[in-house]
This record gives structure tokens, sequence and C-alpha cells, in this order.
């Protein structure tokens, strides 16, 4: 007896179903542009691709499988679960994504001089970085930048001022890249790990990158003299390959990011000092701030949590509330 054969149609869309599925790739997104990516295929060929809008959007560090098309382009097919996404609100408070599968965030800050002899550094916002690597469960990482323009009082002070982190557990490392110090420990933080560099503009994301990745042509954005920030010098998210192992990920404009998912309630657990006592509070819902006998602010007093964190803590309180307000 003869098997029946499939129409010749049925037959056909059944071969290219199986062409289709053997030609699927996996694949990197090394950068992105927005509607278009350059996906990094498994033999470390690039190849530009479109993704479709139900994908939403795709961004660096996403793992992919995608379709080659014609004229050696692609097709985005799918996007892989994502360990994390690092996203940074726009201006109607919707959650912009930035980068995916970031497993080190890198704070590069620098430090001002002024003319008595003091320094001026953006504590607020290296703790601001802090939380939102924290509740992303991220590795946050604090580089300070262009510490050789310090004289020796001022860096001694430094020291001192920025020893807080360390008793806490966070790793601190101080670079210079005209010196080329502290490079080194901080390839050996980054060796086997994506990371992203956020931090206000100037001060030396560009120029810590460059001198990490000595392969490529990455280009420094000049420090505007009136503003004192430096210029954008790039247009698209890049992921880079360090030649130790891990990656680089440089997002032009990144100043913060990822607290607009923060419920004010929760924003204490971001604190890791603060973990130990806020089971002990009189009260479960307690935001350690006004609330009568608070082992946090007990802890404060004590001198057991520094006091420059907690009134972080209650200056990002209150920026989670006013945010929360001004979008209901």
């Amino acid at each position: 007896m003869s098997r029946k054969r499939p129409p010749h149609g049925q037959k056909q869309a059944q071969q290219k179903e199986l062409t289709d599925a053997a030609a699927i790739k996996t694949g990197l997104v090394v950068v992105s542009y927005g509607a278009k990516q350059d996906v990094e295929d498994e033999n470390g060929n690039v190849i530009r691709c479109s993704s479709r809008r139900k994908f939403g959007a795709v961004v660096c560090g996403d793992q992919v499988t995608w379709q080659p098309t014609h004229d050696n382009e692609g097709i985005i097919a799918e996007v892989l679960p994502r360990s994390t996404l690092l996203a940074r609100p726009d201006d109607i408070g919707r959650d912009k994504p930035i980068a995916a599968n970031i497993s080190r965030i890198i704070i590069v800050c620098t430090v001002k001089a002024l003319v008595n002899e003091s320094y001026h550094l953006h504590h607020n916002l290296i703790d601001r970085y802090i939380v939102a690597a924290e509740s992303l469960n991220i590795t946050p990482i604090i580089v300070l930048n262009k510490y050789d323009l310090l004289s020796s009082s001022e860096l001694n002070k430094l020291n001192q001022d920025m020893q807080i982190y360390q008793h806490i557990g966070y790793e601190l490392i101080y670079t210079s890249t005209k010196q080329a110090r502290g490079l080194e420990q901080l390839t050996q933080q980054l060796q086997d790990q994506t990371s992203v560099f956020v931090g206000e503009s100037g001060v030396g994301k560009s120029s810590i990158i460059r001198s990490l990745l000595s392969d490529h042509e990455i280009r420094v954005g000049e420090v505007s003299a009136s503003s004192g920030k430096g210029k954008h010098t790039t247009t698209s998210t890049n992921l880079y390959h360090l030649s130790s192992g891990g990656n680089l990920i440089d997002s032009p404009g990144v100043r913060e990011f990822g607290l607009s998912k923060i419920e004010p309630a929760m924003l204490a657990c971001n604190f890791i000092e603060f973990r130990p006592y806020t089971s002990q509070c009189k009260f479960n819902n307690c935001i350690h701030k006004s609330e009568p006998q608070c082992a946090v602010k007990q802890a404060v007093k004590n001198g057991e949590i520094n006091q420059r964190r907690y009134d972080n803590y209650l200056a990002i309180l209150a920026s989670l509330r006013e945010q929360i307000n001004f979008f209901q």
C-alpha cells in the first residue's frame, strides 16, 4: 500500500520551515542603534540586524537568536531571557532600557579640587548608583578617577572620607589614566564579567575604557570650559571585549538609572549596612525617618551606621516620593 504524499504546497512549506530552523543562529548584541543592532555570532563575525517591535528594546548585552537575510544582514528572531536589565527613566517616567546581562556596575567619579584646599565629591550620586546596583543584584565597584590632581593633604582627607565604602564591603579603586595607575586592579575586577561604566559626564569614563582597550578606537570627549561637563562622544551603546576576559559596555549620557522602580518602603534594603537593623525596628513598615524606636536611627546615633550615608538615604527617599507624586 503506497503512502499518501503531502500536497506540493504543504511539502514546500515544510521544507521552508526546516530551512528556516537550520538558519537560526545565536549571537550577542554588541552595538545598539535603536531599531538596528550589530550582532556578533559564535565565530566573532558582526552582522547588522533588525528587530521586531514585539521584542521592545533590544540592547547591548542581549543574547539573541537571529536569521540571516539578504546582503549579509539579519533579523532577530528571539531575545533570550535576561539575568539583569539596566534602565533609566525617560522624560515621562517610563524605563528606557540601556544594557542587559550586566554583572558589574563601575561607578566612575572624580573629585573637584577647590581653592581653599578642600575638594568636592558627589557622594549622593555615588549612593544613588549603589542603590540602583543593589536593587538589580549587580555588584557595584567605585572608581575614583583623576586622583593625581589632588594635593597630598586632599588625598589623605579623601582616603579617610571614602573608607566607609570599604568598611561596608565595596571595592574602591583609585585610577589615573595619565599615570596609568589603578588600571591593573580594575582589570582584575572586570575579568570574566560584563560591566557597564556609569557616572557624570567629564569624569573620564571613555579615557579609562580607551586605556583598557588599547586596540579599539574610542574617542574621548572634550570638557566644556563653561560647564565643566564632558561632551558626549558617541550616539550608540557599544560592547567591547577585554583581552583579559570579560566585556565592557559604554553607554553615552547615563547619569542615573533604575531608581524609578524602587518603592520607598524597599529603599533601606539597598543600603547594605542597614540590613542587620531593619528587622529590629518596632514597626514592620518603618521607613527609618521619624518613627519611634527605629533601630536604624539608633544605629546612626551609636555610630554604627555612617551619618552621611543615612543623610543620603533620606535624600533619596524624598526624591522617590516626589517622583511618585509627579507621575501620579
